[in-house]
């Protein structure tokens, strides 16, 4: 069994557990963010989703007698069933190409730009390379007024990355 093929195992069984009677949201929500951005990444849209996920009332008692199903095991399911869905057409799409999907997927290097910018600087990077007439001379000038340890971090994190290690060991 592949890597990608136990991580669906697992969140299946992540899906299966919602509807268990003794399920513990809190549990049930930490395990499955974990699995998730082992996935996607952690800051991908998907863990987003599942950290969004919350009761918006705090009586278990009430739940129970109100005779209707719980909001939030549909909210649980249906954002779970989503992740998984996805997650199937991205090992789909390694299979045919022979590729991991992810490694196609930049997001793992702005991150890095991400971890150590600051916002308004971050802003101007992404200014600057989203121009349809960017030149080498403005990154340059850019990345020249940044600290030097700023540049070996966002070097270092990109390196070291899981996604960067993938790619390079192909």
């Amino acid at each position: 069994m592949s890597t990608n093929e136990s991580y669906l195992a697992l969140l299946k069984n992540q899906l299966k557990q919602v509807d268990e009677r003794d399920f513990d949201f809190v549990s049930w929500k930490k395990a499955t963010i974990l699995l998730t951005s082992s996935c996607f990444g952690t800051n991908s849209p998907q863990v987003a989703a599942l950290e969004k996920i919350d009761y918006a009332y705090s009586s278990w008692a009430l739940r129970d007698e109100s005779g209707s199903t719980d909001p939030i095991k549909n909210d649980c399911k249906t954002t779970l069933s989503t992740i998984i869905n996805e997650f199937t057409i991205r090992m789909e799409a390694n299979d045919e190409t022979g590729i991991p999907a992810d490694i196609n997927n930049l997001n793992f290097l702005w991150l890095t730009f991400q971890d150590e910018l600051t916002g308004s600087a971050l802003k101007k990077l992404k200014s600057i390379i989203s121009k349809a007439n960017a030149s080498a001379d403005e990154v340059e000038a850019f990345l020249k007024d940044l600290p030097n340890q700023t540049l070996v971090n966002i070097i270092q994190n990109a390196l070291l990355s899981k996604e960067f290690k993938e790619w390079i060991s192909r």
